[in-house]
């Protein structure tokens, strides 16, 4: 008997010992969970920033594709002209070229016309050791005739594009299909082997070239990327050094990465929390954003409770495991409510569209990027014309109503994920278009969307319908520019619009 209190203790030690290793067990699972999930929200935050700087950068190469359907380059001049300023502005553009395509039997004519005389061997491939040789027979060519900047990428002209596998696959489905096509992750002809990139094929169609009034294809306008620097102008610019960030193409069953921001091969890499954020379609290829912390990364991270609840006595067990249920229970619901009181603070509680909270922050973060990256950004003001007396002869109800379809109408529009439409305020709407050269076009297929609602008005002075007037104003961030003028142009536009007699769309001088 004398032996059962020591028993009896010895067993509640034992109890508690278990019981607190297995609390401190606990959380150190609950520590780890929300280390992954915050870790798994900052590479979801950065896997956007990337796909949004790539998708900026494409948007240039479509630009330019319209402009050389309208006057294709003639000389190295015109190519120069028509890419200076774009390449300015954007550094992760190693190039633009473009390159023909040219049957066998007019090849002899056409390295004629570029090639110096008493030249020869214009024309060239790569052999497997990356040296210059003459090009083997084909029925075709696609050689690099112009190219931008060329100084620093003269060694690619007279490449012949279709030499090289990954290339010419690209190229092929580029015609068949007459849309923008990548290549898989290459080797530049005019850059350091340590320099990855990937090439955007664009096919120009001549219409009515082949005299059956079918378009004709004639050439490629290309543009060469570099994905290292698209990773520093994007994730690059905020991520920790001690994330590995890796671009990888997942678009065949044998996945390449194109870019790592840190030797992968090391051993202090925390491989158990992998990340992985698939991207939207990158002109046919399929990307992701891979990131793997270090393991110090995720040492820092880690707080010391799971160690102090386990060296802690058993006497503490049951009030420890009550105050962090009741903790955790507290702050999940903190959490919840947070997230719910920012959605409803961001949003118009009326048509579902971003409120005007959200607007000004987001004019705020678009003009930063834009002054960051030297884009234009675009503005467009809406007004819905006559609504007052709408409202006043069909009662609010379906003045709210009207306002419902209007927003609807107008969400619609837009397609880019970086656009942004927003209630500005009672019967006013407004756009935010970071980057877009069609601004007008899209103002004018707002009015017209609206138009074609047919939403019955017969109070109003222009017509039977609901009708919309805009003022679209379009800046590129600098010196002597700002928000405020902006937003005072597009203004004055609307304002021009409603004084010409509404219903119309009026561009900021």
């Amino acid at each position: 008997m004398s032996h059962r209190p020591s028993f009896t203790v010895g067993i509640l030690s034992l109890v508690g010992l278990i019981f607190f290793g297995a609390l401190s067990y606990r959380l150190w699972v609950a520590e780890t969970s929300s280390l992954q999930e915050s870790f798994s929200n900052e590479v979801a935050r950065q896997a956007a920033s990337f796909e949004r700087e790539v998708l900026l950068n494409l948007e240039i190469l479509y630009t330019l594709r319209t402009a050389a359907e309208v006057r294709p380059p003639q000389s190295q001049s015109d190519f120069d002209q028509m890419t200076a300023s774009v390449l300015e502005r954007l550094p992760a553009i190693q190039a633009f070229a473009w390159a023909p395509w040219v049957s066998a039997d007019q090849l002899a004519s056409f390295e004629s016309r570029f090639a110096e005389p008493g030249s020869t061997g214009w024309l060239f491939e790569n052999s497997l050791l990356g040296e210059r040789q003459p090009v083997s027979e084909r029925p075709w060519y696609v050689p690099v005739t112009f190219i931008a900047p060329l100084a620093a990428n003269h060694l690619a002209v007279g490449f012949d594009l279709a030499s090289e596998t990954r290339r010419l696959n690209a190229l092929l489905a580029a015609r068949e299909s007459g849309k923008m096509v990548a290549t898989a992750a290459i080797r530049l002809v005019q850059e350091p082997e340590s320099q990855r990139g990937f090439l955007v094929f664009s096919p120009m169609y001549e219409p009515g070239g082949a005299g059956n009034g079918e378009p004709q294809f004639y050439a490629f306008l290309n543009g060469v990327f570099r994905v290292g620097q698209l990773f520093e102008q994007s994730i690059g610019v905020s991520t920790p050094g001690n994330i590995l960030f890796q671009i990888v193409d997942v678009t065949e069953p044998q996945e390449e990465v194109m870019y790592s921001s840190h030797q992968p091969s090391e051993d202090s890499w925390q491989v158990d929390f992998i990340d992985t954020v698939a991207l939207n379609e990158v002109a046919g290829r399929q990307w992701v954003v891979r990131a793997t912390p270090s393991k110090g990364f995720i040492a820092d991270q880690r707080g010391h409770l799971p160690l102090i609840v386990l060296v802690s006595g058993i006497g503490l067990v049951s009030l420890m495991l009550t105050n962090t249920l009741i903790t955790l229970k507290r702050n999940r619901e903190l959490h919840e409510a947070k997230q719910q009181l920012e959605a409803i603070s961001l949003t118009d509680s009326l048509t579902g569209l971003a409120n005007r909270r959200h607007f000004d922050q987001h004019l705020k973060d678009e003009w930063a990027r834009a002054r960051r990256s030297k884009s234009c950004l675009a503005l467009i003001m809406i007004d819905i014309d006559f609504f007052k007396p709408y409202n006043d002869e069909y009662g609010h109800p379906a003045g709210d109503q009207c306002l419902k379809q209007v927003a609807q109408a107008l969400q619609g529009v837009p397609k880019r994920e970086v656009d942004l439409v927003a209630r500005y305020g009672g019967e006013e709407f407004a756009l935010i278009l970071p980057g877009a050269d069609d601004a007008e076009q899209l103002a004018e297929q707002c009015r017209a969307t609206i138009e074609w609602l047919r939403i019955p008005h017969e109070y109003s002075d222009i017509g039977d319908v609901i009708t919309i007037s805009l003022g679209v104003a379009t800046v590129r961030p600098g010196p002597g520019t700002s928000i405020e003028a902006l937003s005072e142009q597009a203004d004055s536009a609307l304002y021009e619009a409603k004084e010409a007699g509404r219903n119309r769309t009026v561009i900021a001088a």
